[in-house]
């Protein structure tokens, strides 16, 4: 869509699309794009590794400045955020969120019920994207997410 306004007086559509985007595959890749599909601007916001520990119980394996790093080199994502919440004050307020992008069973990024007071008209569900092919990557994928669903 590129950055010419639409709609609204001109202003542009800011879409947010949180997560935590740890052991960064293709499938975060097809979220990540879809998500700009609907569109001007795309923020990411990335959750700290503060954040995944106290919500999923641990810490992810990619330190957050080289999540970030990975994000940012996207050319469907104009900017990257650190954080450590998803406040909807945050997201919509500060980054000026028109919409905010949930996944609806992607490894990573959030769910509906993870965007906890995000008003519900601003939360657009994406489908989940391809899971990784590399057996090693699935495998510490699902061990990740074994732990996350005990914490």
């Amino acid at each position: 869509m590129g950055d010419s306004a639409v709609g609204d007086g001109g202003s542009l559509r800011i879409g947010c699309v949180a997560g935590v985007f740890d052991l960064f595959h293709v499938g975060h890749v097809d979220v990540l794009e879809r998500a700009r599909r609907h569109c001007d601007r795309l923020v990411v916001a990335v959750l700290s590794d503060d954040w995944a520990l106290n919500a999923w119980g641990g810490r992810p394996i990619v330190p957050l400045p080289e999540r970030v790093q990975i994000i940012e080199h996207l050319r469907c994502v104009d900017e990257v955020v650190a954080v450590d919440d998803v406040r909807p004050e945050r997201l919509i307020g500060v980054l000026g969120a028109r919409t905010v992008f949930a996944a609806s069973a992607a490894d990573g990024v959030l769910s509906v019920t993870e965007l906890d007071g995000v008003p519900a008209e601003l939360i657009t569900v994406l489908p989940a994207g391809r899971e990784s092919t590399s057996p090693i990557l699935r495998a510490a994928i699902d061990q990740r997410q074994s732990r996350r669903s005990v914490a």
